[in-house]
């Protein structure tokens, strides 16, 4: 009886690694314009959250000081390594430069997630997380006229905070180098020589 389990590393077109997929997402993210065509929002969002779900099935996750996880049913939030807010070199992306830039990675995942789960179920399963997406932001408060940006774009409302897919888009590209970096050195690590 073969026990190999069958992963997308052992029976493929291609794709085996998540720097591959992230090769993928930064393809998708180039054709993201100010006014992108539906297409490619959805190309560049579902990449975007099967990159998570691939890097925490090909990484040990257990393995690395500070794992990475999406949300369970046992814990809401997304795990991020603490380190993560050093991979962000390019803060223009960042909605609140003081603010908290795990919080601004994780809206951006969740973003990703919820929208690429309701791409696929057709219903929002995200308990009302994402409470708008347009070309105009909602401006409900002070935080969010302060704190959206007024390039043109397409804009997210996610647990009250306005992000345009550009700042999504530059957040996760920055984000997913140095997570896979960082894991790929820690595997290196732990791996005999």
């Amino acid at each position: 009886m073969n026990t190999l389990k069958r992963t997308m590393q052992h029976l493929s077109y291609g794709m085996q690694h998540p720097l591959d997929l992230l090769s993928k997402l930064k393809l998708d993210a180039e054709k993201l314009t100010r006014t992108p065509h539906p297409y490619e929002v959805f190309n560049f969002v579902v990449t975007a959250a099967v990159l998570a779900e691939w890097i925490q099935k090909f990484y040990v996750s257990e393995s690395a000081p500070e794992p990475f996880a999406s949300p369970n049913k046992k814990r809401n939030t997304w795990l991020i390594p603490g380190i993560s807010p050093q991979w962000i070199k390019n803060r223009d992306c960042i909605p609140n430069r003081e603010g908290n830039v795990e919080r601004d990675i994780a809206n951006a995942l969740s973003i990703c997630a919820h929208t690429a789960n309701a791409t696929k179920h057709f219903h929002w399963n995200d308990q009302g997380a994402v409470s708008a997406i347009g070309e105009t932001p909602p401006i409900g408060d002070w935080y969010q006229y302060f704190f959206t940006s007024n390039a043109p774009d397409l804009f997210v409302c996610i647990y009250g905070e306005n992000y345009g897919l550009q700042q999504v888009k530059d957040i996760l590209l920055q984000f997913y180098a140095g997570l896979i970096e960082y894991l790929d050195e820690i595997e290196g690590q732990s791996s005999p020589t």
